[in-house]
């Protein structure tokens, strides 16, 4: 059974969407961000394989609903932009992380966590970005943190940013916050994104730990949280819509 099944079938029980800030969207104005969709977390022997926790998609089964997703955006003609998350193996950029994930062995040569490694290099499944498809790599968890994504969305005249990837709690929330800081009108996909289970947390009720309490978090605070399905739903809808019919 899939993982991703408590998300498509709870989402309503678990996370309070009374508050939107796109109940509705504009595809000429809508981008989508795939975030760290990379084997270190996607494979089942990833370095930081992600299982379900608490209900929460493993990290596996996030693969496919983001495939999906990728293939309508580039079918809409609507922007995809691609990040990765990763280390200099020579440790200059490690900051934190080496304090906070010692068993990584960040910043050095044979991380798994460090560029060069096919686990970080690499995108997940079929996954893939196009000529012309912008990739982002950094070592810090907010996409916006030492790149041209602020840039880009400008130029593309980006109101609508949907987050596609991976982690929930870690690089989605950070990226959430940016940019709500920074007036984009956020939508986070449940079913394409899970976190990092914290160590104690594998027998967690269904509906709870790392995952459920960022999206709730970015729900109620920075943007909003959705399934995929939902979200080409918004896509029917406005290509439907005289509102957003295209020139």
């Amino acid at each position: 059974m899939s993982s991703l099944k408590f998300t498509l079938e709870n989402i309503d029980k678990v996370i309070d969407r009374s508050a939107m800030v796109a109940p509705e969207i504009d595809p000429k104005r809508t981008a989508l961000l795939v975030m760290d969709m990379q084997p270190v977390c996607t494979d089942a022997n990833g370095a930081l394989a992600i299982p379900s926790v608490g209900g929460a998609p493993s990290g596996k089964d996030t693969v496919e609903p983001v495939e999906r997703v990728v293939k309508r955006f580039r079918e809409e003609g609507c922007p995809v932009i691609w990040s990765q998350w990763g280390l200099s193996p020579d440790g200059l950029d490690k900051g934190i992380c080496a304090l906070k994930w010692p068993g990584l062995n960040p910043g050095t040569p044979d991380s798994p966590a460090s560029w060069g490694n096919p686990q970080t290099d690499n995108f997940a499944g079929e996954l893939e970005p196009l000529e012309g498809e912008p990739v982002l790599r950094r070592s810090r968890f907010s996409v916006f943190f030492g790149t041209q994504l602020e840039e880009y969305l400008r130029e593309l005249g980006t109101e609508f940013l949907v987050i596609a990837g991976i982690t929930s709690a870690n690089c989605v929330h950070s990226t959430t916050i940016d940019a709500w800081n920074r007036i984009y009108k956020v939508i986070v996909l449940a079913d394409c994104t899970t976190a990092v289970p914290s160590p104690h947390t594998h027998d967690v009720p269904l509906g709870y730990g790392q995952h459920w309490e960022a999206l709730r978090n970015i729900q109620m605070n920075y943007g909003d949280v959705i399934t995929s399905e939902e979200l080409f739903g918004k896509l029917d809808a406005a290509k439907k819509s005289d509102k957003y019919q295209r020139a």
